[in-house]
C-alpha cells in the first residue's frame, strides 16, 4: 500500500509540473466552455498505518457530480462501505481484572466517505483524458458496541452478558488527492438540460479514479491514523455546451 500511494503521488507531480503534450490536436472544441455531469460506480478501498489495527479494506458504491470549464474540473463524491472490525474493544474498556467491558456487536462498521477536489485535466489523447485532483476528505466510521457486565455460573466460571448496546462512531476532515482517467466511450449531440436552444455534447466515459486521503480517529485507545487507499471505477456522464 506504501508504495501504491508513493507511485500515485509521483505521477500526479509528474503530470501537473509537466503536463507534456497535452493536448491531441483535432479537438472540435467540445472542452471550450461549460460542462457538468455525473459519475455513479464502486471500487475498493484499504486502509495503512495503524487504522490496520483496527479496520479492514473494505468494497465502495460512489457517486456524484463534476462541474468543468475549459480544462479546470470540480467533482464532488460520496463513497459508501462497510470494513470488517479487527479491534474488539476499540476503545480499551475493561474492568480491574481486564477483562473486556465492551464488545464490538458486529463485524463489520459502515465508512462514509465525501471528497470535493479541484483539478486540471492535463493530457488528452484520443479517447484518454488525464485530470489530477486535490482537494478537501471528510471519512465518518460508525458501529455498534455492547457493553457487558460478568458473572460466574454454576461451576464457577466467568460468563459475560450484553447488559445494553450503543451505537458510536469516529469521524474526521483532512485532505485528499486522486487522478481521474477517461476513457470516452460516445458522444452524441443533444441540447442542454438547462436551454432547451443551447445545443450541447453528451459524453459518455469510464472514469477510473486511484485515490489517497489522510483520517485520524483520536478517541480509540490507543489512536489510529494513516490513509485510505483506494480505486474506483465509474461511469461518467458528461454535458458539454458548445461554445457558440
Amino acid at each position: 500500500m506504501k508504495f501504491f500511494g508513493k507511485m500515485l503521488c509521483a505521477l500526479m507531480f509528474a503530470l501537473c509540473v509537466n503536463p507534456a503534450g497535452a493536448f491531441a490536436e483535432g479537438e472540435d472544441g467540445l472542452y471550450e466552455g461549460w460542462g457538468y455531469g455525473f459519475q455513479l460506480g464502486g471500487g475498493g478501498v484499504f486502509p495503512t498505518s495503524s487504522l490496520r489495527d483496527d479496520f479492514k479494506g473494505a468494497f465502495i458504491f460512489t457517486g456524484g457530480l463534476t462541474g468543468e470549464y475549459r480544462n479546470v474540473r470540480l467533482k464532488a463524491d460520496v463513497a459508501f462501505g462497510q470494513p470488517s472490525l479487527k479491534n474488539d474493544n476499540p476503545y480499551a474498556v475493561y474492568d480491574t481484572q481486564l477483562r473486556n467491558l465492551q464488545i464490538n456487536g458486529k463485524s463489520s462498521a459502515s465508512l462514509l466517505m465525501v471528497g470535493i477536489q479541484a483539478g486540471y485535466t492535463v493530457a488528452r489523447v484520443g479517447r484518454l483524458s488525464i485530470t489530477p485532483m486535490v482537494g478537501g476528505f471528510f471519512s465518518r466510521i460508525g458501529w455498534t458496541l455492547n457493553n457487558i457486565t460478568w458473572s460466574k455460573d454454576a461451576q464457577g466460571v466467568d460468563v459475560f452478558t450484553i447488559a445494553n448496546s450503543q451505537d458510536t462512531h469516529e469521524s474526521h476532515f483532512s485532505w485528499m488527492a486522486s487522478i481521474d482517467f477517461d476513457i470516452k466511450v460516445h458522444n452524441s449531440l443533444t441540447h442542454s438540460l438547462t436551454n432547451s436552444d443551447r445545443q450541447a455534447y453528451y459524453t459518455s466515459s469510464v472514469r477510473i479514479s486511484p485515490f489517497i486521503a489522510r483520517a485520524s480517529y483520536k478517541n480509540l485507545v490507543p489512536a489510529v491514523k494513516g490513509n485510505y487507499i483506494g480505486i474506483t471505477v465509474a461511469y461518467s456522464g458528461m454535458m458539454h455546451l458548445l461554445n457558440y
